[in-house]
């Protein structure tokens, strides 16, 4: 195993955890690494720290460019990338030691995949493990296309690039879209039919630490949702042109994004000037049918779309009432 994994870390005002980062990517069990940090125009001390590292160690680039938000980071880091394997990293997370002995030996062997993956875990700021692996099984799968795409469609697959690697070869010939959200699902979608083989390793290999501060992890963002919404109808898109005995799962998919945008926006949100919002409310209602019949759908998930379906304001109003006596959910 001497391929060469370039590691791209895109980094913005992230002094308190960066070295947390830094140190568990140098401290990997395989060591042939070019680790790419992207200083995304940090106005703290987040540059001189790269700077640093790569003066003490031969395997880390700096690139210090402009601020252009993450994918803009990402991008620039394909650019420098030489490597053989392309893996990507946030810099306020935190990979297992063997993240990437483990992922590069398993898509090694595994006959027509160019990609592989494992399992990652959710933490709290203070430490409290917040969610745990989908699997810790150890098992080794290989998924295909059709599969892996069905996986993404229940929710129990995972988007994210910083729980994989991803032969050059496939991964040079695209860029994340700048300034969106949800980026990572929306490449890997587009990607999808270009890629023969994934392998998934039921074992933790990443860890991410859930802060305030995220684009994605902290509070309300609608933008996000907005996002989320297009990328699950891309998904339904894609079932109807690639995968026609998946679109029912991907009507669940579509759904259960919509429910979780109307769970989680403000009530005083609700308004009819939102007009995302007027959107969401219109897709529910007008899916009874599916709502009903869809058989991937759960019975707290059909239970609640049923809810929302005619008085969305006044079961949320419900709702926060219910939190706040009882401590639970809908």
């Amino acid at each position: 195993m001497d391929k060469l994994i370039s590691v791209i870390i895109p980094i913005y005002n992230v002094e308190g955890c960066l070295h947390r980062c830094l140190d568990a990517v140098q401290g990997q069990t395989y060591s042939n690494l070019q680790i790419i940090l992207v200083d995304d125009g940090s106005t703290d001390h987040s540059g001189k720290i790269c700077d640093e590292y790569a003066a003490q160690d031969a395997r880390f680039l700096v690139i210090h460019k402009e601020n252009g938000g993450t994918s803009s980071a990402r991008n620039a880091g394909l650019e420098a990338a030489t490597g053989a394997f392309i893996g990507f990293l946030d810099s306020d997370d935190w990979p297992e030691p063997d993240l990437y002995e483990t992922l590069l030996d398993a898509v090694l062997k595994t006959e027509g995949a160019v990609a592989a993956q494992m399992m990652s875990r959710d933490f709290a700021v203070d430490g409290t493990l917040l969610k745990g692996p989908q699997r810790d099984d150890g098992k080794i799968m290989k998924l295909t296309q059709k599969e892996y795409f069905k996986e993404l469609m229940l929710h129990v697959g995972d988007s994210s690039f910083c729980t994989k690697i991803i032969a050059s070869s496939q991964m040079k010939d695209y860029r994340f879209s700048s300034h969106k959200l949800n980026e990572d699902f929306e490449l890997l979608l587009r990607m999808l039919p270009q890629i023969p083989g994934i392998v998934t390793i039921g074992k933790v290999g990443y860890n991410i630490e859930l802060r305030a501060g995220s684009n994605t992890r902290g509070k309300y963002n609608q933008a996000l949702y907005e996002a989320m919404l297009e990328n699950a109808g891309y998904a339904l898109h894609m079932a109807e042109e690639l995968f026609p005995d998946c679109v029912t799962l991907a009507k669940r998919f579509e759904l259960v994004q919509a429910l979780d945008f109307m769970l989680h926006i403000p009530v005083e949100k609700m308004t009819q000037e939102n007009q995302f919002y007027q959107k969401m409310k219109k897709m529910i209602r007008e899916s009874g049918k599916e709502i009903r019949k869809n058989p991937f759908l759960d019975e707290r998930q059909r239970k609640n779309l049923k809810r929302l379906r005619f008085a969305p304001r006044f079961v949320r109003r419900v709702h926060r009432v219910l939190m706040h006596f009882r401590g639970k959910s809908i």
